[in-house]
């Protein structure tokens, strides 16, 4: 084992390294007014309100001042809660019609590892959090979730019928990545 952990030591303290970055940047992120928070990819500015209320403009987000740190959390995961079953369930609409499918029903979910998924009865399952990607990115997911509604796997057939919809999808798919890596250290929920 020693000897294991000598050849492998560079390795193990570069890893080491970017773990506990992870952790320390996880452990400091806090919602704050004046902080910018992602919706479709662009960046809107969190603004404190003085009357109890919470929501999205379209240019901001904003809470009331007087919010705990816990309560704003709270509030501000419901707007994404709202706005994801609005900008996910229109998706699927449009995009399920495109492909002539029917999906049984589409339900948000606070899933931090999926961001969507296909059962077999047909309901379609997606992150709140997908709406902080690029509607792009978001597009794909939902065509990936549909064709799941054709091949229920990951077969070359279903990657055939991704393509057919999307012929990009490849780089959304590596742009979902990067969304990722910037969650991980961000605690929500």
């Amino acid at each position: 084992v020693a000897d294991f952990v000598a050849q492998h030591q560079h390795w193990i303290d570069t890893h080491h390294g970017a773990v506990a970055q992870q952790v320390a940047e996880r452990e400091n992120f806090a919602l704050r007014f004046g902080a910018k928070i992602l919706f479709l990819g662009h960046e809107f500015p969190l603004e404190p309100v003085e009357k109890p209320a919470f929501g999205f403009d379209g240019q901001h987000f904003y809470a009331y001042a007087q919010m705990s740190a816990e309560e704003l959390r709270t509030s501000l995961v419901g707007v994404y809660r709202t706005l994801a079953k609005k900008v996910l369930g229109d998706m699927v609409k449009d995009l399920a019609k495109h492909m002539g499918l029917k999906p049984k029903a589409v339900k948000i979910n606070g899933a931090r590892t999926r961001w969507g998924s296909c059962s077999r009865a047909g309901n379609l399952n997606f992150s709140w959090y997908l709406v902080m990607a690029e509607e792009a990115t978001i597009r794909y997911v939902v065509v990936h979730e549909l064709a799941h509604l054709i091949e229920m796997n990951h077969s070359p057939n279903f990657w055939r019928i991704v393509e057919q919809v999307l012929p990009n999808y490849k780089s959304e798919r590596e742009r979902l990545k990067l969304l990722q890596k910037k969650l991980s250290v961000q605690c929500w929920e």
